[in-house]
């Protein structure tokens, strides 16, 4: 086949291709930026190169050039989910089949998500598409308790406020521009992610994971936990999950699907056409042998997947802890913590001088952990002694004075 791949990565493991894909059976071209060229097969049959991926206009006339050069492509892979919509106009362009703009959207548009979730009668916080003060202050009156407002397209909790039924919502939002937003019911309780596959329009493979804090924790500054769970609960939350994907016409594919556990039973959040982020692929490859971006791009092909595990406990039970940066520091010290708790079987960790700017995003934060015991607990009370006995020495920037420098204890998640 002629493959198109859109890449954004250049880490080893999500830019992967030349293992995942055999480049002497498939003609491979690639649009990517200057940066990650190193990355690319040296069999590859065409790179078109972008300067970045600040608007889809460069990356779609980039595979229209890569295009007139190969000819024809077969499959367009766009594994990034800040790329989805990109690649669906790249499709609808150059007639590649894979899925199109409403199919993908259904995927990136809360709003568009949650209705069709509603409708299959599957559970879905009240919520409205709301675009001025005026119509989120009506919302939350009638609702009468706190709301969550949030972009209809962002990712990894980037612009979300979650504001009380006595806060000045006008005030909160003052800087926010409203043009692309929602606004829904805030609903209590513990928030799980399930991660895996689709193939043939059913769950090929999944776990489902209880956060410890949550996402939206994690961006005011709360370090990020997780653990896979077993049981009667999971069960529950991958039964809900594949219903609700079902319902949203994934085929095939990986997903990062969140939804909130409740006295009366799940409830959608949202759900991401794409793998998880964070430390889930690692986790996923290390602990249950299945490499998530291999698998997707495998669907994409029509191949199979590789041999994929049974749910169940027999492998044990996975989880992470993500350690966010602190803003304006620069590290001077930092332990590390492998050896030091049971469980933990590797950290990526920054190197002293590590100056955190505030565009780590999931990547370049103050720690990140993966975990690997017998049980959802054990890895549950590592994350704790973790996130207890990780101390930084971190100094003021910028400047460089004695007295600024402190450590810094990690900070308890948010209950």
């Amino acid at each position: 086949m002629k493959i198109l791949i859109i890449n954004r990565w250049d880490d080893e493991h999500q830019s992967d291709y030349g293992s995942r894909i055999d480049h002497s059976a498939h003609e491979v071209s690639y649009v990517t930026v200057p940066k990650h060229v190193p990355r690319i097969p040296a069999t590859a049959r065409h790179i078109q190169v972008v300067e970045n991926y600040l608007s889809p206009e460069p990356v779609i006339e980039a595979a229209v050039a890569a295009h007139r050069a190969c000819g024809d492509f077969d499959r367009l892979l766009v594994l990034s989910e800040f790329d989805l919509l990109t690649g669906a106009q790249i499709r609808e362009r150059l007639g590649i089949p894979g899925p199109d703009t409403e199919a993908v959207l259904v995927f990136r548009d809360k709003t568009r998500m949650k209705a069709k979730v509603a409708a299959a009668g599957l559970r879905v916080p009240q919520f409205q598409q709301a675009t001025t003060i005026e119509e989120m202050t009506a919302f939350r009156a009638e609702l009468g308790a706190s709301v969550v407002v949030k972009p209809r397209t962002g990712a990894a909790s980037i612009g979300i406020f979650v504001v009380g039924p006595d806060q000045d919502l006008a005030a909160t939002l003052a800087d926010t521009d409203l043009a692309d937003y929602q606004v829904e019911e805030y609903l209590e309780g513990p928030i799980w992610h399930v991660d895996g596959l689709m193939a043939d329009g059913s769950m090929a493979f999944g776990r489902a994971s209880r956060y410890m804090d949550t996402c939206y924790g994690f961006s005011q500054g709360h370090p990020l936990g997780s653990a896979v769970q077993t049981g009667p609960e999971a069960d529950t939350m991958l039964a809900f999950t594949e219903a609700c994907l079902q319902a949203l016409g994934l085929e095939r594919g990986a997903f990062h699907f969140e939804l909130i556990q409740t006295p009366t039973g799940p409830v959608f959040l949202e759900v991401g056409a794409r793998f998880g982020g964070g430390e889930i692929p690692w986790v996923f490859q290390d602990v249950y042998g299945v490499d998530l971006i291999g698998d997707w791009i495998r669907l994409e092909l029509g191949e199979r997947p590789v041999t994929l595990p049974a749910p169940g406990p027999d492998r044990g039970h996975g989880g992470f802890l993500l350690v966010p940066e602190p803003l304006g520091q620069e590290l001077v010290s930092r332990p590390s913590m492998v050896g030091a708790v049971p469980g933990l079987y590797a950290e990526e960790l920054p190197e002293p001088g590590h100056k955190f700017d505030g565009k780590g995003g999931y990547r370049f934060i103050l720690g990140r952990f993966r975990y690997h015991a017998g049980s959802a607990a054990e890895v549950e009370e590592a994350i704790r002694a973790t996130i207890r006995d990780y101390r930084c020495v971190l100094a003021d920037l910028p400047t460089e004075s004695a007295d600024d420098v402190q450590p810094v204890a990690v900070p308890e998640p948010a209950r």
